[in-house]
Protein backbone atom coordinates (compact mmCIF):
# COMPACT_ATOMS: atom_id res chain seq x y z
CA UNK A 1 0.00 0.00 0.00
CA UNK A 2 1.33 3.44 -0.99
CA UNK A 3 0.27 6.53 0.95
CA UNK A 4 1.10 10.21 0.53
CA UNK A 5 0.25 12.53 3.41
CA UNK A 6 1.09 15.75 5.15
CA UNK A 7 3.19 15.52 8.26
CA UNK A 8 2.17 16.71 11.70
CA UNK A 9 4.39 17.79 14.58
CA UNK A 10 4.84 14.22 15.77
CA UNK A 11 6.16 13.24 12.33
CA UNK A 12 8.98 15.79 12.28
CA UNK A 13 11.65 13.48 13.78
CA UNK A 14 10.85 10.76 11.23
CA UNK A 15 10.72 13.35 8.41
CA UNK A 16 14.20 14.54 9.37
CA UNK A 17 15.57 11.03 9.84
CA UNK A 18 14.86 9.99 6.24
CA UNK A 19 17.13 9.07 4.59
CA UNK A 20 19.82 7.80 6.96
CA UNK A 21 22.08 10.85 7.17
CA UNK A 22 24.76 11.34 9.85
CA UNK A 23 23.53 13.06 13.00
CA UNK A 24 25.38 16.30 12.13
CA UNK A 25 23.59 16.47 8.77
CA UNK A 26 20.20 15.78 10.35
CA UNK A 27 20.84 18.56 12.87
CA UNK A 28 21.78 20.96 10.07
CA UNK A 29 18.62 20.10 8.10
CA UNK A 30 16.52 20.49 11.26
CA UNK A 31 18.00 23.97 11.84
CA UNK A 32 17.31 24.87 8.19
CA UNK A 33 13.70 23.68 8.44
CA UNK A 34 13.14 25.62 11.66
CA UNK A 35 14.61 28.77 10.09
CA UNK A 36 12.43 28.43 7.00
CA UNK A 37 9.31 27.92 9.15
CA UNK A 38 10.17 31.02 11.18
CA UNK A 39 10.74 33.16 8.08
CA UNK A 40 7.63 31.93 6.29
CA UNK A 41 9.53 30.36 3.39
CA UNK A 42 8.16 26.91 4.33
CA UNK A 43 5.21 25.64 6.34
CA UNK A 44 4.60 22.40 8.15
CA UNK A 45 1.50 21.74 6.05
CA UNK A 46 3.76 22.02 2.98
CA UNK A 47 5.81 19.00 4.12
CA UNK A 48 4.89 15.50 2.96
CA UNK A 49 5.99 11.89 3.27
CA UNK A 50 5.56 8.95 0.93
CA UNK A 51 4.89 5.70 2.75
CA UNK A 52 5.12 2.18 1.32
CA UNK A 53 3.60 -0.51 3.51
CA UNK A 54 3.58 1.92 6.42
CA UNK A 55 7.28 2.80 6.14
CA UNK A 56 8.60 6.17 4.96
CA UNK A 57 10.05 5.81 1.46
CA UNK A 58 10.19 9.46 0.47
CA UNK A 59 9.82 13.01 1.68
CA UNK A 60 9.57 16.50 0.24
CA UNK A 61 8.73 20.03 1.23
CA UNK A 62 7.70 23.10 -0.73
CA UNK A 63 9.51 26.44 -0.56
CA UNK A 64 8.70 29.99 -1.55
CA UNK A 65 9.93 33.50 -0.91
CA UNK A 66 8.63 34.76 2.46
CA UNK A 67 5.27 36.44 2.11
CA UNK A 68 4.18 34.53 -0.97
CA UNK A 69 1.12 32.28 -0.71
CA UNK A 70 2.20 30.08 -3.61
CA UNK A 71 4.99 27.53 -3.34
CA UNK A 72 7.53 27.67 -6.15
CA UNK A 73 10.18 25.02 -5.42
CA UNK A 74 10.72 21.53 -4.10
CA UNK A 75 13.27 21.17 -1.30
CA UNK A 76 14.43 18.31 0.91
CA UNK A 77 13.14 15.94 -1.78
CA UNK A 78 14.23 12.38 -1.10
CA UNK A 79 13.32 9.08 -2.75
CA UNK A 80 14.97 5.65 -2.94
CA UNK A 81 17.04 7.03 -5.82
CA UNK A 82 18.80 3.81 -6.75
CA UNK A 83 15.68 1.64 -6.82
CA UNK A 84 14.25 0.66 -10.21
CA UNK A 85 10.76 1.79 -9.20
CA UNK A 86 12.01 5.24 -8.15
CA UNK A 87 10.57 7.08 -11.18
CA UNK A 88 7.11 5.58 -10.75
CA UNK A 89 7.16 6.33 -7.02
CA UNK A 90 8.34 9.87 -7.75
CA UNK A 91 5.58 10.46 -10.29
CA UNK A 92 2.95 9.15 -7.88
CA UNK A 93 4.37 11.26 -5.06
CA UNK A 94 4.30 14.48 -7.08
CA UNK A 95 0.82 13.91 -8.52
CA UNK A 96 -0.55 13.35 -5.03
CA UNK A 97 1.14 16.35 -3.40
CA UNK A 98 0.18 18.60 -6.32
CA UNK A 99 -3.43 17.62 -5.67
CA UNK A 100 -3.07 18.18 -1.93
CA UNK A 101 -1.42 21.55 -2.55
CA UNK A 102 -4.07 22.75 -5.01
CA UNK A 103 -4.33 26.54 -4.87
CA UNK A 104 -0.95 26.89 -3.17
CA UNK A 105 1.30 26.08 -6.13
CA UNK A 106 2.79 28.12 -8.94
CA UNK A 107 2.35 26.76 -12.46
CA UNK A 108 6.07 25.97 -12.69
CA UNK A 109 7.86 24.12 -9.94
CA UNK A 110 11.62 24.44 -9.54
CA UNK A 111 14.23 22.16 -8.06
CA UNK A 112 17.95 22.83 -7.64
CA UNK A 113 20.58 20.12 -7.56
CA UNK A 114 23.92 21.12 -6.05
CA UNK A 115 27.16 19.21 -6.43
CA UNK A 116 28.99 18.32 -4.26
CA UNK A 117 26.56 17.57 -1.44
CA UNK A 118 26.34 20.58 0.87
CA UNK A 119 24.23 22.43 3.41
CA UNK A 120 21.32 22.89 3.77
CA UNK A 121 19.82 20.08 1.64
CA UNK A 122 22.72 17.60 1.63
CA UNK A 123 21.65 15.96 -1.63
CA UNK A 124 23.14 12.60 -2.59
CA UNK A 125 22.92 10.26 -5.59
CA UNK A 126 23.18 13.12 -8.05
CA UNK A 127 23.09 11.10 -11.26
CA UNK A 128 20.17 9.04 -10.02
CA UNK A 129 18.34 12.23 -9.12
CA UNK A 130 18.93 13.63 -12.60
CA UNK A 131 17.60 10.44 -14.14
CA UNK A 132 14.40 10.60 -12.07
CA UNK A 133 13.92 14.32 -12.72
CA UNK A 134 14.22 13.89 -16.47
CA UNK A 135 11.90 10.87 -16.43
CA UNK A 136 9.27 13.00 -14.68
CA UNK A 137 9.53 15.79 -17.25
CA UNK A 138 11.81 18.23 -15.43
CA UNK A 139 14.08 20.21 -17.74
CA UNK A 140 17.28 22.08 -16.96
CA UNK A 141 16.57 25.81 -17.10
CA UNK A 142 19.98 27.03 -15.96
CA UNK A 143 23.42 25.80 -14.90
CA UNK A 144 25.55 27.90 -12.60
CA UNK A 145 28.78 28.01 -10.67
CA UNK A 146 28.33 28.93 -7.02
CA UNK A 147 30.67 31.26 -5.15
CA UNK A 148 30.91 32.28 -1.51
CA UNK A 149 32.76 34.85 0.57
CA UNK A 150 33.48 34.77 4.30
CA UNK A 151 34.49 37.72 6.45
CA UNK A 152 37.26 35.56 7.90
CA UNK A 153 38.87 35.60 4.46
CA UNK A 154 39.52 39.32 4.91
CA UNK A 155 38.85 39.69 1.21
CA UNK A 156 36.97 42.97 1.04
CA UNK A 157 39.91 44.63 -0.65
CA UNK A 158 39.44 43.94 -4.36
CA UNK A 159 42.11 44.88 -6.83
CA UNK A 160 41.12 46.76 -9.97
CA UNK A 161 42.50 45.28 -13.15
CA UNK A 162 42.19 48.43 -15.21
CA UNK A 163 40.48 51.68 -14.36
CA UNK A 164 41.01 53.87 -11.34
CA UNK A 165 38.42 56.43 -12.40
CA UNK A 166 36.12 57.79 -9.72
CA UNK A 167 32.76 56.04 -9.69
CA UNK A 168 29.69 57.85 -8.40
CA UNK A 169 27.02 55.70 -6.77
CA UNK A 170 23.36 56.74 -6.56
CA UNK A 171 20.89 54.68 -4.57
CA UNK A 172 17.42 53.49 -5.53
CA UNK A 173 15.67 56.29 -3.59
CA UNK A 174 17.79 58.84 -5.48
CA UNK A 175 17.22 57.59 -9.02
CA UNK A 176 13.87 55.78 -8.84
CA UNK A 177 12.66 52.38 -10.03
CA UNK A 178 12.38 53.30 -13.72
CA UNK A 179 16.11 54.04 -13.90
CA UNK A 180 16.91 50.62 -12.42
CA UNK A 181 14.60 48.79 -14.81
CA UNK A 182 16.21 50.64 -17.72
CA UNK A 183 19.69 49.70 -16.46
CA UNK A 184 18.69 46.03 -16.18
CA UNK A 185 17.28 46.22 -19.70
CA UNK A 186 20.54 47.61 -21.10
CA UNK A 187 22.88 45.30 -19.19
CA UNK A 188 20.85 42.21 -20.13
CA UNK A 189 21.00 42.99 -23.84
CA UNK A 190 24.32 41.16 -24.23
CA UNK A 191 24.24 38.87 -21.22
CA UNK A 192 26.11 35.59 -20.80
CA UNK A 193 23.21 34.22 -18.74
CA UNK A 194 21.19 31.61 -20.64
CA UNK A 195 18.05 32.03 -18.53
CA UNK A 196 17.95 35.81 -18.96
CA UNK A 197 18.48 35.45 -22.70
CA UNK A 198 15.60 32.98 -22.97
CA UNK A 199 13.33 35.17 -20.85
CA UNK A 200 14.07 38.18 -23.05
CA UNK A 201 13.13 36.18 -26.13
CA UNK A 202 9.99 34.77 -24.52
CA UNK A 203 8.63 37.86 -22.77
CA UNK A 204 10.35 40.74 -24.51
CA UNK A 205 13.26 42.79 -23.09
CA UNK A 206 11.11 45.37 -21.30
CA UNK A 207 8.86 42.85 -19.56
CA UNK A 208 11.84 40.69 -18.62
CA UNK A 209 13.65 43.64 -17.04
CA UNK A 210 10.54 44.74 -15.14
CA UNK A 211 9.82 41.23 -13.84
CA UNK A 212 13.45 40.70 -12.79
CA UNK A 213 13.35 43.94 -10.82
CA UNK A 214 10.09 42.89 -9.16
CA UNK A 215 11.45 39.42 -8.35
CA UNK A 216 14.50 40.96 -6.68
CA UNK A 217 12.19 43.21 -4.66
CA UNK A 218 10.73 40.09 -3.02
CA UNK A 219 14.06 39.54 -1.28
CA UNK A 220 15.12 41.39 1.86
CA UNK A 221 17.08 44.57 1.19
CA UNK A 222 17.46 48.21 2.12
CA UNK A 223 16.71 50.66 -0.72
CA UNK A 224 20.07 52.37 -0.13
CA UNK A 225 21.86 49.09 -0.93
CA UNK A 226 20.69 49.15 -4.54
CA UNK A 227 22.91 51.51 -6.49
CA UNK A 228 23.52 52.70 -10.02
CA UNK A 229 27.14 53.48 -10.88
CA UNK A 230 28.16 56.51 -12.97
CA UNK A 231 31.36 58.02 -14.34
CA UNK A 232 32.40 61.55 -13.40
CA UNK A 233 30.80 62.60 -16.70
CA UNK A 234 27.48 61.19 -15.50
CA UNK A 235 27.60 58.23 -17.90
CA UNK A 236 25.89 55.10 -16.58
CA UNK A 237 28.33 52.26 -15.90
CA UNK A 238 26.08 49.60 -14.39
CA UNK A 239 24.36 48.58 -11.18
CA UNK A 240 24.58 46.49 -8.03
CA UNK A 241 21.56 44.90 -6.35
CA UNK A 242 22.65 43.06 -3.18
CA UNK A 243 19.90 41.26 -1.25
CA UNK A 244 19.34 38.75 1.53
CA UNK A 245 17.60 35.47 0.76
CA UNK A 246 15.90 33.39 3.46
CA UNK A 247 19.18 31.48 3.82
CA UNK A 248 22.06 33.88 3.13
CA UNK A 249 23.15 37.27 1.86
CA UNK A 250 23.72 37.38 -1.87
CA UNK A 251 24.96 39.73 -4.56
CA UNK A 252 21.57 39.34 -6.22
CA UNK A 253 22.24 40.93 -9.59
CA UNK A 254 25.19 42.98 -10.74
CA UNK A 255 26.18 44.15 -14.18
CA UNK A 256 28.09 46.58 -16.40
CA UNK A 257 26.66 48.07 -19.59
CA UNK A 258 28.04 46.45 -22.75
CA UNK A 259 29.67 49.68 -23.89
CA UNK A 260 31.41 50.08 -20.50
CA UNK A 261 32.93 46.61 -20.32
CA UNK A 262 36.63 45.90 -20.52
CA UNK A 263 37.70 48.69 -18.15
CA UNK A 264 37.67 46.79 -14.86
CA UNK A 265 34.49 48.41 -13.62
CA UNK A 266 33.01 45.07 -12.55
CA UNK A 267 35.75 44.70 -9.92
CA UNK A 268 34.83 48.02 -8.36
CA UNK A 269 31.09 47.33 -8.49
CA UNK A 270 31.56 43.91 -6.91
CA UNK A 271 33.69 45.42 -4.16
CA UNK A 272 30.98 48.02 -3.55
CA UNK A 273 28.25 45.35 -3.38
CA UNK A 274 30.31 43.21 -1.00
CA UNK A 275 31.09 46.22 1.21
CA UNK A 276 27.40 47.20 1.32
CA UNK A 277 26.49 43.80 2.73
CA UNK A 278 29.46 43.73 5.12
CA UNK A 279 28.51 47.15 6.46
CA UNK A 280 25.01 45.77 7.00
CA UNK A 281 26.54 43.11 9.27
CA UNK A 282 26.69 40.23 6.79
CA UNK A 283 29.75 38.02 7.19
CA UNK A 284 28.79 35.31 4.71
CA UNK A 285 27.82 36.04 1.10
CA UNK A 286 26.92 33.73 -1.78
CA UNK A 287 26.45 34.33 -5.48
CA UNK A 288 25.63 32.28 -8.57
CA UNK A 289 26.72 32.93 -12.13
CA UNK A 290 25.90 31.11 -15.36
CA UNK A 291 28.50 28.51 -16.31
CA UNK A 292 29.08 30.41 -19.57
CA UNK A 293 29.66 33.73 -17.80
CA UNK A 294 33.44 33.36 -17.52
CA UNK A 295 34.13 37.10 -17.02
CA UNK A 296 31.87 37.23 -13.96
CA UNK A 297 33.35 34.04 -12.54
CA UNK A 298 36.84 35.52 -12.83
CA UNK A 299 35.64 38.70 -11.14
CA UNK A 300 34.36 36.72 -8.16
CA UNK A 301 37.69 34.93 -7.83
CA UNK A 302 39.60 38.22 -7.98
CA UNK A 303 37.31 39.56 -5.26
CA UNK A 304 38.24 36.82 -2.82
CA UNK A 305 35.20 34.62 -3.40
CA UNK A 306 35.79 30.93 -4.00
CA UNK A 307 33.74 28.42 -5.95
CA UNK A 308 32.20 25.84 -3.63
CA UNK A 309 29.67 24.07 -5.86
CA UNK A 310 27.96 23.82 -9.20
CA UNK A 311 24.17 23.95 -9.56
CA UNK A 312 21.63 22.65 -12.03
CA UNK A 313 18.26 24.41 -11.88
CA UNK A 314 15.37 22.24 -13.02
CA UNK A 315 11.86 23.35 -13.89
CA UNK A 316 8.61 21.44 -14.34
CA UNK A 317 5.33 22.70 -15.76
CA UNK A 318 3.13 20.78 -13.36
CA UNK A 319 0.42 20.27 -15.99
CA UNK A 320 2.96 18.28 -18.00
CA UNK A 321 4.03 15.86 -15.25
CA UNK A 322 4.90 12.59 -17.00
Amino acid sequence: MITVRRIDSEDLPAFLAFPDHPASVRDDIAAYLDKMFTQGAMRQDWCFVLEVQGEIAGRLAFWTLPGSKQATDLVLWELPWKETECSSLGAHFLREVFTLMAGNLSEKIGYVLDSPSSSPQWQTDHQEQRNVLEALGFQISRETNRFEWHASNEATAISSKGTHDLILYRSLPEVGEAAFVDAILRVSQFTHDQQITEQRLEKGPQVQAQEMFQDLQQMKYEPEWWQLAYTEKNELIGFLIPTVSPTFATIGYIGVLPEQRGHGYIDQLLKQATDVLVQAGKTYIRADTDVKNTPMAKAFLRAGYHQFASRQEFSLDRSLLL
